[in-house]
């Protein structure tokens, strides 16, 4: 059985830059691409699985875990789960 990917990057792809995406979230402050969401939720629903990149650091992980799962855009719109593949080397 074959599997449909699509590997989407965590930081400038789902957030509107590297540094202050990282930085936002933690505030309390939207910094995401207006409607990422419910482009890779459209994604999935055509049969394909969101795999999250990203470059931070391994000790972020549950905070970017929760970034993913808790994003809410206009609409409701959320992301769909898919496992998160971080950097093992900082």
């Amino acid at each position: 059985m074959d599997s449909r990917i699509v590997v989407s990057d965590v930081d400038g792809t789902i957030t509107r830059s590297d540094l202050l995406g990282n930085i936002f979230p933690l505030v309390g402050r939207d910094w995401s691409h207006p409607g990422i969401a419910r482009l890779l939720t459209a994604i999935s629903h055509n049969g394909y699985r969101v795999l999250y990149l990203t470059s931070r650091a391994i000790g972020q992980a549950n905070l970017t875990r929760g970034y993913i799962r808790e994003l809410r855009q206009s609409g409701g719109a959320s992301l769909p789960d898919g496992p998160l593949i971080m950097s093992p080397d900082r």
